[in-house]
């Protein structure tokens, strides 16, 4: 079976590389098969696809909306022209330092813009355009002002001169290089991990993925083409001025992306297409924004994936009926399972983590209440007690998602500070949520992929250009995950996106995400609601199997059958206080922890019994 889902799949992709080839063909013939206003304007789609490859990244993978990338384009442009006309520079050498400046300039726009978030993201980068015009405007000795720069040199290679057909031609192969690497960068860790923080900032952080860094990445990558765009654009119509690189050239490629498909490698491709030549077809160019706003409504309102996506949502559930996908491509044994997690913590007896008088309030509501707990290496401490106990605040507060107002932490016998999410999970210690939180346009095994980047990631420029190494980091990866897949139990469509997922599938698919972080020490919420009864009688099975083989587990429970059977440990909390602490009988049986559950009454007419 295995051999034959390789086989398939490799059918698959030399299928997609014939026929990106053979499109390259084709355009590549353009110059011999139109005229020279219809390849002006292949030659703007080019542009406007290298352009939005970037901007892809950075709206697609990253969630990040610029509306002021056309500011970008305009530094990679001017920089190169200014050089170029002023100190004779040749297009190589001036192209390289507007792209580095773009990248700079980017760098401290992405910033600010990253730490906004939300609208602010985009009042910022709407800001930027508009100021990166108004210099152009009236930085005469270095723009030319209103009247732009003209007599910019076109590229030259020895005696050749790039005439359009050669501009045309350059385009093309830069445009098919920044697919590719839009492409590489997706089946990367550095993609997943930028669209699992675009989904799920929380979730990814418990992962040890950083925001900021990951962010970041896209913004350079797109400030870069931007930057290469805005250069090749200026040199090959010798001419550029303000109004190049004004507002409405932002909306375009904004719409552009959108309107393609965010996230999708090609969606750039077919959104530049339809917004170069639907309003020279219609001929309004004088009502170019009205045509804008739109096509931005109708695809908002019927095309919310954008047209790739929507064509590829609509294929990938009827191509699954023909194609035989991996539900299993990897046999975990036990002994090769221990691998898979951190060194258990024995060492005489020592607790893994002690809690010393946490506090924690919320304005006036006292959320947690001199908590103190010791929680012992390779057991299943249990956290009971009515909604609203502090449980998963509790939970909170070891993982770093919130910060305790007084108290003290050991783990592994050192001073803990938990100061962020991703930080803990560098410590050792996974999570899953309350409720489920897997990244939905990934895959299943995307989802536990996700899980490793952080102990496998490759470096940025390996990923965009796909080499050895990075490639056997793949590789080992996909083993990895599929092998804690198999130790879960899961014997599904591992394709399969994990937004279709039963619910109690997707809670077992979080905690082998969880599992793949290394963890010493994991944080389970509730991971039993939702679950049918054989689904809680598998997730028993490998609670046991985690264990034995050397993971301590917190886990918080409703189902007090399930708690009994499975705990080592339970502490009782009720009103943010600890009530108790002993085994699961004691406390199960315990009359507080009836009357926290139950109330009074219950408690008195069990003393009458």
């Amino acid at each position: 079976m295995n051999q034959l889902i390789e086989r398939s799949a490799g059918y698959r992709a030399a299928a997609g590389w014939i026929a990106g080839l053979a499109a390259i063909g084709l355009l590549a013939a353009g110059p011999w098969m139109v005229d020279t206003y219809y390849l002006n304007l292949l030659f703007m789609i080019g542009i406007f696809v290298i352009t939005c490859t970037g901007m892809n990244i950075l709206i697609g993978y990253c969630g990040i909306v610029s509306i002021g990338h056309a500011g970008l384009m305009a530094i990679g442009a001017y920089m190169s022209s200014f050089l170029s006309t002023k100190y004779g520079l040749s297009f190589w050498s001036v192209v390289l330092i507007g792209m580095v400046v773009s990248l700079l300039i980017g760098s401290l726009i992405a910033i600010p813009t990253i730490r906004a978030g939300g609208v602010y993201l985009s009042m910022i980068t709407i800001a930027f355009g508009v100021v990166i015009h108004e210099v152009l405007i009236r930085w005469d000795a270095f723009s030319g002002g209103p009247l732009g720069i003209s007599g910019i040199a076109k590229p030259q290679i020895g005696g050749y001169t790039f005439d359009l057909k050669g501009m045309y031609l350059f385009v093309l192969v830069i445009s098919a290089a920044a697919l590719l690497l839009a492409r590489n960068l997706r089946r990367s860790s550095w993609g997943r991990s930028m669209i699992a923080t675009k989904e799920n900032e929380i979730a990814a952080a418990s992962l040890g993925i950083r925001k900021f860094a990951v962010q970041y990445a896209g913004f350079a990558i797109s400030s870069v083409l931007a930057g290469l765009s805005g250069a090749i654009y200026a040199h090959a119509n010798s001419f550029i001025s303000p109004d190049t690189y004004n507002f409405q050239t932002s909306v375009q490629l904004v719409l552009i992306v959108i309107l393609g498909g965010a996230g999708r490698v090609l969606g750039p491709v077919i959104g530049a297409v339809i917004i170069v030549f639907l309003p020279e077809l219609l001929d309004m160019e004088k009502l170019r924004m009205a045509l804008y706003g739109g096509i931005m409504f109708a695809v908002l309102f019927f095309l919310p994936k954008g047209i790739v996506g929507t064509l590829d949502s609509w294929l990938s559930p009827r191509m699954r009926r023909f194609v035989s996908i991996n539900p299993r491509q990897a046999s975990s044994k036990p002994e090769e399972a221990k691998a898979l997690f951190a060194s258990p913590v024995r060492a005489g007896g020592q607790p893994i983590l002690v809690l010393e008088g946490i506090q924690k309030y919320f304005g006036g509501l006292h959320a947690l209440k001199e908590v103190s707990l010791k929680v012992e290496a390779g057991t299943i401490h249990s956290l009971v007690g009515p909604n609203g106990a502090g449980k998963t605040t509790l939970l909170n507060v070891i993982s770093g998602l919130y910060s305790s107002d007084q108290g003290h932490y050991t783990l592994r016998g050192q001073p803990l500070i938990p100061r962020s999410l991703s930080a803990v999970a560098e410590l050792g210690i996974a999570r899953t949520f309350q409720h489920s939180r897997l990244f939905k346009e990934l895959s299943v095994l995307e989802n536990v992929m996700t899980g490793l980047a952080k102990r496998a990631q490759s470096g940025l420029g390996a990923s965009l250009l796909r080499l050895p190494g990075q490639l056997r980091s793949e590789r080992l990866m996909e083993e990895t995950s599929h092998a804690l897949l198999d130790l879960i139990g899961y014997e599904g469509d591992r394709d399969m996106p994990a937004s279709q997922l039963p619910y109690g599938h997707q809670r077992m698919v979080e905690i082998a995400r969880a599992l793949a972080t290394a963890p010493s020490l994991l944080l389970l919420d509730e991971p039993a609601a939702g679950m049918t009864a054989s689904e809680i009688e598998q997730l028993e099975q490998l609670l046991r199997k985690l264990v034995s083989q050397g993971l301590t587990v917190i886990l918080i429970e409703h189902h007090m059958d399930f708690v009994q059977r499975v705990s080592d440990t339970v502490t009782v909390l009720d009103f943010g206080k600890i009530i108790g602490t002993g085994s699961p009988e004691q406390m199960l049986s315990d009359p507080r922890v009836i009357q926290a559950y139950l109330g009074a009454e219950e408690v008195a007419a069990s003393a009458e019994h």
